[in-house]
């Protein structure tokens, strides 16, 4: 190709050519045009290199300018004041840009830690409440320095990089880091790498927290409105806490306050403050598993500023500070057995989550190699005010200055976060635990603890004179000494004549620090030959009286179960009391009527125990709940006797318990009464259960004995046919039988009879009946004579106390016969047992209301044996009533007598109790011989 273009002309006429030479006519005059032939086109290969090269070189270009533009651009926009290691103070917008930026401080690193990779975004509404906005960044290139003052050793979040991983341990973390060094070194800064995403797929954080909320009061207004300072705070709490501040934004807002936040890497801190109002609101959330309360005195020494005095002298107020700590998110359930003080109800939930207590200190918390025991005072504005306390520690001669004692604040103890025992419950708590079982023996010599670490309960039991030693097994030995050091009053018996300054070194006093299960089974259990024991002789000897003061039976550990489930320890205790002994243990909060039964649910501990304790042979068991024991829910205790005799101790009056105190309980060197809260009229209260206790006693499947509406009381669904229904003749059973009750309308089956009356029967209780026959048989007296003959006479003999009491009906009923061979047509008791189908040695249960536990029957009690018959069939008018008299029976060692007595009436033998009292015949005299034999 020549410079004017000669090639092109030459081919296009040679295309000319070839196209004329191809046509032919076809004879009509008109031309064919032949085809074309193929023709080649050659490019050169460098020509190919270069149009590729160049298509390459553009789209890069184009690439690169929209990388630059839409991508680069904006996230170095962000990432620039921290990937540049620069501080930005906004300027104050309401100055103007050109205003003089605030002085505020830097977030500081601590020694060990790097500035982590983040994204900063941030927006600001200009609004004319807030005279000042400032933004600071933490220094990417600054190094690590340390805060002011010394940081304390626990750590909030204690990974590599400040964050926490989901399910590892911070050292697991650690150590994978470690590992994974040399790959972390050749990563590339770029955040669009795909190994980024792998790491934060490793790195998830817990998806959990711990919440710290700080309320202050009378705090200097000044320094709450000064940005610079209360910033400077923040940052402080930040470094001395060993956590990591990121960035904090503040406003200074009109007229006055300041409002900041500060972002954490483990997640944030924030407050308010209203300087006119000296008052201050913040709150720290961390992601961090180690405690975040020992933050506490932090923020307390940095933010809580006395304000000056007014004038000189003024008494200038301390800061009053309230606080919570919630635990925040979602955790996994706890395995069994697990336990964490600060998720637990007691402490982390009613004290540590609940913020508004005037005062919340922590007095002590020890972790022991059983346990955990946190100490804390209290004062709880809705019980005493703090203006209350802070004057009862002055001078003032005023009413709380003369009783500090009224307005101290409640000291609480936690194990495990459970709550054990408060100064104000104390006694409301241990004297209800020990002193109805110390008083249902008629004379205590030996006691044993089991637990008991705090000594409270020694120190009850050794204000008895007639205890000659106590034996405390306590498992943990730090438990005992924290307390003497923290609790000094629970084992203070410097005022017991008799007794030492720590109630653990009285002479009386033999603490074990073992475990109750082994020491137990060790000296009681099954097995134990006389001839190869290995303890101390003392050790085997019964004690008259054992107190549980363990575990609460809902606490979900595996001990607790021990305790409650193992029989083989439960037996060895059984074992371990003497032939009158008594058990008494606490059994947790009391129920609701509301509840299901203790089998179901989490008091299934509860109703184990009760079970174990009844297969085991105890003949009278009692609940009893106590309010004043300063636990939320009124609390529940069981005590259990070997001997059914006991139970008339159990229901003695209020005088009798009176005078048994006055006797029995040692004297103190202040002329004060050793006992602050249990009395007489308290153990009166103990003798009847609740009424939620008897509904979901009778919750049980199969419904227990007695829960029927019959034995209830009263039933609507019955009719009470009145005593004016009834007249007494001269009965038809026979000719020695005296005088009868006939019935003067028809009476229904089922009906009561005589209900209205049946409350009003004379009862002659156990003591007082025993006291009537004793003085009648030392002293030959008519008087004393006619009241034994009187009660012999119309009254029959009732065990329901325990001992024999007499119960006389005070209506016409009384003179109601007995209905030979089975033709009885009233009763109490159903049964087809009469005098002459039973064997005089064949006592029959039926009879003898002795069910060692039945709520129902104890809380009925005085019902039960006063509440009259009942219509077993339908009764004419005119026709006679008759009982079965096997039904008085007061024990199994008279069913014999009974038996014999009742078949000689029925055969014409002998006649009844009331005939031989009205004909004159004395009794006294062949009682006072048999008495006297059996004395010989």
């Amino acid at each position: 190709v020549d410079s004017q273009g000669n090639r092109n002309m030459a081919l296009k006429s040679s295309l000319r050519q070839s196209s004329t030479k191809g046509s032919s006519s076809n004879g009509e005059g008109s031309v064919t045009q032949a085809p074309c032939k193929p023709y080649q086109v050659s490019v050169s290969f460098r020509f190919i290199f270069l149009t590729l090269l160049s298509s390459a070189l553009l789209s890069f270009t184009v690439g690169r300018a929209v990388r630059v533009l839409l991508l680069e651009g904006p996230r170095g926009a962000l990432l620039w004041p921290h990937l540049e290691s620069s501080m930005r103070n906004r300027p104050d917008y309401h100055l103007g840009a050109g205003k003089s930026r605030r002085d505020l401080p830097l977030p500081q690193m601590m020694d060990g830690k790097e500035v982590p990779r983040t994204v900063y975004t941030s927006k600001n509404f200009d609004t004319a409440a807030a005279a000042t906005s400032s933004s600071v960044l933490v220094e990417k290139s600054r190094t690590a320095v340390d805060s002011e003052g010394e940081a304390d050793e626990e750590v909030t979040c204690d990974t590599d990089g400040g964050s926490c991983s989901r399910g590892k341990d911070p050292a697991e973390v650690e150590d994978e880091d470690d590992d994974e060094e040399d790959d972390d070194d050749d990563e590339d800064d770029d955040y669009d790498d795909d190994d980024d995403d792998d790491d934060d797929d490793e790195e998830e954080h817990l998806p959990a927290g711990q919440h710290l909320l700080v309320d202050m009061k009378d705090v200097d207004g000044t320094f709450l409105n000064s940005e610079e300072l209360l910033a400077q705070a923040m940052v402080d709490v930040v470094a001395d806490s060993r956590l990591t501040l990121l960035s904090y934004h503040c406003h200074t807002l009109v007229p006055t306050g300041v409002s900041c936040v500060g972002v954490l890497l483990e997640s944030h801190i924030s407050f308010h403050t209203w300087p006119t109002e000296g008052v201050i609101t913040l709150d720290l959330f961390t992601c961090g598993a180690a405690p975040l309360m020992p933050v506490l005195p932090v923020i307390e020494r940095l933010f809580a500023i006395p304000r000056p005095p007014l004038f000189e002298g003024e008494e200038v107020p301390k800061p009053g500070v309230g606080w919570s700590h919630v635990l925040r998110g979602f955790r996994d359930a706890k395995a069994h057995g697990d336990t964490d003080a600060l998720s637990s109800d007691d402490l982390g939930v009613d004290v540590l989550g609940y913020l508004f207590y005037d005062l919340k200190e922590e007095v002590a918390s020890v972790q022991t190699p059983f346990q955990r025991i946190d100490i804390y005072n209290l004062i709880d504005s809705r019980s005493v005010k703090i203006a209350d306390y802070q004057r009862s520690l002055s001078n003032d001669g005023s009413y709380q200055a003369q009783h500090p004692d009224l307005f101290a604040p409640n000291k609480v103890v936690f194990l495990d976060g459970v709550k054990q025992s408060t100064s104000k419950g104390d006694a409301g708590y241990h004297e209800s635990l020990v002193h109805p079982c110390m008083f249902m023996h008629a004379d205590p010599k030996r006691v044993a603890i089991i637990g008991g670490g705090e000594g409270a309960t020694l120190r009850e039991v050794l204000k008895h004179d007639t205890v000659e030693k106590c034996t405390m097994v306590e498992i943990d030995e730090l438990m005992v000494t924290t307390s003497r050091q923290y609790l000094k009053e629970w084992s203070d018996c410097s005022d017991i004549v008799g007794s030492e300054e720590w109630c653990v070194d009285d002479p009386r006093a033999d603490v074990r620090y073992e475990d109750a299960v082994a020491w137990f089974i060790d000296r009681f259990g099954e097995g134990v030959d006389e001839k190869e024991k290995k303890f101390d002789e003392d050790d085997y000897k019964p004690f008259d009286v054992i107190i549980m003061d363990a575990l609460d039976p809902q606490v979900n550990i595996p001990f607790a179960e021990v305790l409650y489930k193992q029989p083989t320890f439960l037996q060895a205790v059984y074992d371990s009391l003497s032939e009158q002994g008594v058990i008494v243990m606490q059994l947790g909060d009391a129920p609701y009527i509301s509840d299901p039964h203790d089998t179901i649910g989490r008091h299934e501990n509860r109703a184990i125990i009760t079970s174990h304790l009844l297969r085991m042979g105890f003949q009278s068991v009692h609940v009893y709940e106590e309010k004043h024991s300063d636990f939320d829910e009124s609390w529940t205790y069981l005590v259990a006797m070997k001997d059914y005799t006991s139970r008339s101790l159990w229901y003695s009056n209020a005088a009798q318990i009176e005078v048994a105190i006055q006797n029995r309980i040692k004297h103190t060197h202040s002329g004060k009464s050793p006992l602050r809260f249990f009395d007489g009229a308290t153990m009166m209260t103990y003798q009847t259960p609740h009424k939620a206790q008897e509904v979901v006693y009778c919750r049980n499947k199969p419904m227990p004995a007695g829960c029927d509406e019959a034995t209830h009381g009263f039933s609507k669904s019955r009719p009470n046919v009145p005593i004016s229904s009834f007249e007494v003749k001269t009965s038809q059973v026979g000719d020695h039988a005296g005088r009868g009750v006939f019935a003067k309308v028809d009476i229904p089956k089922g009906a009561h009879i005589g209900a209205e009356q049946s409350a009003n029967s004379i009862n002659v209780a156990p003591t007082t009946y025993d006291i009537i026959q004793t003085l009648a048989e030392e002293h030959d007296l008519a008087d004393l004579d006619a009241v034994l003959e009187y009660l012999w006479g119309y009254g029959f003999d009732s065990n329901l106390y325990g001992e024999t009491s007499v119960v006389v009906d005070s209506t016409i009923l009384t003179f109601v016969n007995h209905g030979c061979n089975g033709t009885y047509n009233a009763a109490t008791v159903t049964s087809t047992v009469t005098e002459m189908t039973t064997g005089v040695d064949e006592f029959d249960e039926a009879f003898f209301m002795n069910d060692p536990y039945n709520l129902v029957v104890a809380r009925h009690l005085p019902h039960n044996q006063n509440s009259g018959d009942v219509a077993l069939r339908d009764i004419k008018a005119g026709e006679e009533i008759l009982n079965n008299y096997l039904d008085f029976t007061s024990s199994e060692k008279h069913w014999k007598a009974d038996v014999l007595d009742l078949r000689n009436q029925c055969l014409g033998k002998g006649v009844g109790s009331i005939t031989d009292y009205e004909s004159g015949k004395p009794r006294t005299e062949a009682w006072r011989k048999d008495e006297g034999e059996k004395q010989d």
